[in-house]
């Protein structure tokens, strides 16, 4: 009955996830939770609380007792865009709310379990205050909620997770290139199913290593690309596939305040069903992280690294999809503009009470431009015509953790 009165507490805080969750890797989020996230991304192979849940199911099988945390992340996206070659005009979609909540709790000696949400993913822009005559007053919106129960279990020197996985996405696309389509910028939603699962093995005292694959969950929402794609001749499949993710991470207890953590991940974006036809890449994301523990505080620090995952198409030739090359780029360009490389991450936490804590990160990405041949979504000559887009990220997270 707790467990249920949890769970539906945390659909209830779900409803409030931000419409435009912006992102870091492409358009997922770097991490869940304040600490994680202060320690550049990385959790794979640390325990950081109930939301660990996030980052690899098996590490939850380190949870000790019962524990609840839930965080706020206020997110500052800076993106510009000229449009068709104009003067740059900023996205007023700048500023985001993103909520995460989580529950874990030790059931025995060697099972654990817990239930999570956040908002993990999203991608938005808006152009409709450009100028009309340079611009396609481009308006994207989407948005992913995922509800995760997981179980875990423990031995003496490993562990391993489960976690089905419940998906809610949102996606809505409008723009107007001398033709409206969709001026309402009314949204379609989606909900479909996935699972993450991991494991760690504790190699000595102080080195853990462990692994997690999560899932790709196949999302389609209406006829938000294929409408998209027809007002310029094109056509786009409606579905959007959430990726496969594949990680690998490292945690070394180097003395006993300081610990460094290591991750790598694989977001498999060429795989995924309309990722791939829009000439997304497999993204390759290396992040590490320190954290110096003292007795009823915390500071950490971290680096988060991954490569661009749009392809640019030439012009003038046809995609492997059947799309013009320009077009492919222009709506990756300016509606999707996922191009963040580097993510700079400082935090730290503080016990108010012997059971309460509260944490905070900051995020600092710099800024990254990306300049693609638009000339085919003109039917120009290959090289007449560009589309620049700017991209850097700012946010702030706080969260708060009580064991009980």
């Amino acid at each position: 009955m707790k467990f249920n009165r949890i769970t539906v507490s945390l659909l209830s805080a779900g409803m409030l996830a931000s419409p435009l969750a912006q992102a870091t890797n492409g358009d997922t989020m770097m991490a869940v939770g304040s600490q994680s996230t202060a320690m550049g991304g990385t959790g794979v192979a640390h325990f950081v609380g109930a939301e660990s849940t996030f980052a690899n199911p098996a590490m939850l099988a380190k949870t000790k007792g019962r524990e609840l945390t839930g965080g706020i992340v206020l997110f500052k996206p800076n993106v510009t865009n000229d449009g068709m070659s104009g003067a740059a005009s900023s996205s007023s979609a700048n500023t985001n709310y993103i909520p995460d909540v989580s529950y874990s709790s030790r059931i025995s000696d060697s099972l654990s379990y817990g239930v999570a949400m956040a908002g993990i993913a999203g991608m938005g822009v808006n152009y409709t205050g450009a100028n009309p005559a340079t611009h396609v007053l481009a308006k994207t919106t989407l948005s992913i909620l995922k509800v995760v129960p997981t179980i875990a279990y423990n031995a003496d020197n490993y562990g391993v997770g489960f976690s089905p996985v419940l998906q809610y996405g949102s996606l809505a696309i409008s723009y107007n290139n001398g033709t409206a389509v969709n001026a309402a910028h009314n949204a379609n939603t989606d909900t479909n199913f996935g699972y993450n699962l991991g494991g760690y093995y504790n190699i000595s005292p102080t080195v853990t290593a462990a692994a997690a694959y999560f899932s790709p969950i196949k999302m389609t929402y209406g006829t938000q690309l294929s409408a998209a794609g027809t007002g310029f001749g094109q056509t786009f499949a409606d579905q959007l596939e959430q990726p496969a993710e594949i990680k690998f991470g490292v945690s070394l207890l180097a003395s006993d305040s300081f610990t460094v953590t290591a991750d790598y991940r694989q977001i498999q974006w060429a795989k995924a069903g309309g990722y791939k036809a829009f000439g997304w890449k497999n993204q390759n994301v290396v992040a590490i992280g320190g954290k110096y523990a003292a007795n009823g505080y915390w500071l950490g620090m971290g680096y988060n690294s991954a490569n661009n995952p749009i392809s640019e198409y030439a012009n003038g030739v046809l995609t492997p999809y059947g799309n013009n090359g320009g077009i492919v780029n222009m709506f990756n360009n300016l509606m999707f503009p996922a191009v963040i490389k580097n993510s700079y991450t400082l935090g730290a936490g503080y016990s108010l009470k012997t059971n309460l804590d509260i944490e905070g990160s900051i995020v600092y990405s710099p800024k990254v431009t990306t300049r693609v041949d638009i000339s085919d979504a003109f039917a120009l000559a290959p090289g007449s015509r560009f589309n620049t887009t700017t991209h850097s990220q700012q946010s702030y997270s706080v969260s708060l953790r009580y064991r009980f």
